[in-house]
């Protein structure tokens, strides 16, 4: 009864996986959830609203011109009694008008009046879901803090494969019971994050970076900030929109994030060096375009400094937690580096295992830290990764 006294608003739209959204309901009602149903039209084609209401024990909404029991109406009075809405599974459609705060049936009048947390387990067509107006909407979501799950890769119902496939179950029941169950361990913690590429620049047209999207980092700043912690975010360059309601300080260089995280570094109790700076800058930069007149240009690079080691030198009370982003010898490099580095905890991944490189939304990560505990992590999302490295974080404050 992990859910007991909780209310969650399970909305479900017309997507071939709706028949999974029955499994969830039955889930949310034996861990003692209240589960309240909102059906989309074209989601009773699919499954008749007698089976979420016999499995619920609640009434379905389906009208958002229902009349309730009193004066409040029925969208409203469920919004106001939410923990948790749910949409399981979502389609292209609710996310369009959820993003563009369209409000024309039950299911989106609803998810434009909750004040709780919103989960969404996206499921469609692969080229549905990597559409640009699609991931657009997403993205404009998880920037006013939308939860997502991510879909599945795989065997989709219209007979193509990839992405686009309602993730397990099992997997949105624990993202469910995080984002209701979480605990405020962190609160009153002064959490340091640097997320993101740096740019070293050749000529004012020109830099040196790398892969890096910024996704693990910001994951990280948001997953503390639920927790109760006060979290700074230094950020270099990222593909995806900064998390909302934390405080973001953006820089360009290694050299500028080195000396924005030594500034504030002092005033910090936990620093999570996962950005991935430059390790080297040209020794010079040309004030002007450089022009294509040889076959060949060599550019002398310098090293620049490593902020993870200086700060790990320098620290007092805090602890320290740094990534290893490897191609080969995960363990052995990373292992190396939490002693060079002195950091209390180290999260190695081989980029080049599938699920695990840049730019993805989820990550195969191994957790290492100076008693020599060991902890390999399966396929996750940057999420869920997130959240395991903080619950680690948790337990060596503790020891």
């Amino acid at each position: 009864m992990e859910l007991k006294d909780r209310t969650i608003l399970l909305g479900v739209t017309g997507g071939i996986a709706i028949h999974k959204s029955l499994d969830y309901a039955s889930q949310l009602v034996k861990w003692g959830a209240s589960v309240h149903v909102i059906m989309t039209k074209n989601a009773t084609r699919l499954i008749n609203p007698l089976q979420f209401q016999v499995i619920s024990r609640n009434p379905v909404l389906l009208d958002l011109f229902e009349t309730g029991e009193d004066w409040k109406p029925p969208h409203i009075d469920l919004a106001d009694r939410a923990d948790l809405l749910a949409i399981v599974p979502a389609t292209a459609n609710v996310l369009g008008k959820m993003a563009n705060g369209i409000a024309d049936d039950a299911l989106s009048t609803v998810a434009v009046s909750v004040h709780c947390p919103i989960l969404v387990a996206p499921a469609m067509n692969g080229h549905m879901y990597q559409n640009p107006f699609v991931q657009q909407n997403i993205d404009t979501l998880r920037k006013h803090g939308v939860e997502f799950i991510e879909p599945a890769s795989g065997d989709l119902a219209c007979g193509y494969q990839g992405v686009g496939r309602l993730n397990e179950v099992d997997v949105i029941l624990e993202r469910t019971k995080a984002i209701l169950n979480l605990h405020q361990d962190l609160h009153g913690k002064r959490i340091l994050v640097t997320a993101g590429a740096t740019r070293e620049y050749i000529d004012p047209v020109r830099f040196i970076t790398n892969r890096s999207s910024g996704k693990m980092g910001y994951a990280l700043a948001e997953a503390a900030a639920r927790r109760g912690a006060t979290v700074q975010l230094i950020s270099g360059h990222a593909t995806v929109s900064p998390p909302t309601g934390i405080e973001i300080c953006s820089v360009e260089t290694t050299q500028e994030m080195h000396e924005t995280v030594l500034q504030k570094f002092a005033e910090t109790d936990i620093a999570i060096m996962a950005a991935a700076p430059a390790d080297y800058r040209p020794a010079e930069f040309a004030p002007h375009k450089i022009k294509k007149r040889t076959d060949t240009l060599n550019i002398a690079l310098q090293k620049n400094p490593d902020t993870a080691q200086t700060i790990g030198e320098n620290k007092t009370h805090q602890l320290t937690v740094c990534f290893a982003a490897e191609t080969n010898d995960v363990l052995e490099n990373a292992k190396e580096k939490l002693i060079r580095k002195n950091c209390d905890l180290i999260v190695a991944n081989d980029i080049l295992a599938e699920g695990a490189g840049f730019a993805g939304d989820t990550n195969i990560v191994t957790l290492l830290d100076k008693a020599g505990n060991c902890e390999q992590l399966p396929l996750l999302s940057k999420q869920e990764v997130a959240n395991a490295i903080l619950d680690r974080i948790v337990k060596l404050m503790e020891i």
